[in-house]
């Protein structure tokens, strides 16, 4: 009997093999895991491995377990929009290349979470009622093992490969957020400024992202406590690994410090950065040149924006 979605199989110390049918999902709170209701449908014939049904079945209902004499209907709709999203992005053909032996499983996966939005535990029923790559059961059990065989040296790849995809026809984006949490076992959990106000340590997650496409390229766990002035080292380091094209950095005030801006000189990287009013010089600059700065020389217009600019070159030092 071939595997099908929603079945699976015991073997009892005699040898005898039972078929169950999973009949209901649910979390158990006191377990802290996914856990299912199951219904025995029949045992596996030792010498042919055909269903036997249980003679507990009517009739009908153990015709309906033979896969020769039943239909079965899937729901095509979002695959049709999401593998046509595929083609264009070349998502499975860079996961293929990372992971060859599970992207199938992984697509499906991306597919579910694409269409509900819920957790990955409860993708066995929607993807075995839906159009997907992967034909296979995709259990909260079989999830877990996929997850733990994903390696570290496979989602390098796939960011290297997708990264350089990305930056062919956009600009990269660079942003983190916070996820607020209670969690006391989370290594990264820590305390810092929390950008939703809530009085609850976090975890930062770093992200970059194509501007134009808003598809994710890469991200990384950071400790709460890590500040967005203290990450872009990491970020640069991260670039050089993954073999990214040469970019040019267009970063807010948060990323400005002295250090920062001695890296970014130092590894030749071309950057754009917003430098914080508060500081002496600035504030002098602003002094000296706000005045003559709203006549018809200071006038630009970038795209809709009208803007009154004065640009002044200055030399870089302990004094900035």
């Amino acid at each position: 009997m071939e595997k099908q979605s929603g079945l699976v199989q015991h073997k009892k110390p005699n040898g005898t093999v039972y078929v169950y049918k999973i009949v209901d999902n649910f979390w158990d709170p006191e377990k802290q895991q996914s856990r299912n209701k199951q219904v025995c449908i029949g045992k596996l014939d030792p010498e042919t491995g055909e269903l036997i049904p249980s003679k507990r079945l009517n009739e009908s209902q153990a015709a309906s377990l033979d896969a020769a004499v039943t239909a079965k209907t899937s729901v095509s709709g979002p695959a049709m929009v999401l593998n046509r999203i595929d083609e264009e992005t070349g998502l499975s053909k860079a996961l293929a290349k990372s992971f060859p032996d599970s992207w199938r499983q992984i697509v499906s996966l991306a597919w579910y979470v694409a269409g509900t939005g819920n957790a990955l535990s409860h993708a066995e029923s929607w993807c075995g009622n839906h159009e997907t790559p992967f034909e296979g059961s995709l259990s909260s059990q079989r999830i877990s093992e996929l997850l733990e065989r994903m390696s570290e040296d496979g989602r390098q790849t796939f960011f290297k490969l997708w990264g350089k995809q990305v930056c062919e026809n956009d600009f990269l984006c660079y942003d983190i957020t916070s996820v607020s949490s209670y969690s006391e076992l989370n290594e990264f959990v820590r305390w810092g400024y929390n950008r939703d106000g809530e009085k609850l340590p976090q975890v930062n997650l770093a992200m970059v992202y194509g501007q134009k496409s808003r598809l994710p390229v890469t991200y990384r766990l950071l400790p709460g406590s890590i500040a967005d002035v203290k990450s872009l080292s990491g970020l640069l380091d991260e670039f050089r690994k993954l073999e990214f094209p040469s970019l040019h950095l267009v970063m807010d005030k948060g990323f400005y410090s002295q250090e920062n801006i001695d890296r970014l000189a130092e590894t030749g990287q071309n950057f754009t950065i917003a430098v914080p009013s508060r500081l002496k010089w600035v504030r002098e600059e602003i002094d000296r040149f706000r005045d003559g700065m709203y006549g018809p020389e200071g006038y630009r217009k970038v795209g809709d924006e009208v803007l009154y600019v004065h640009t002044r070159m200055l030399s870089w030092g302990k004094e900035r």
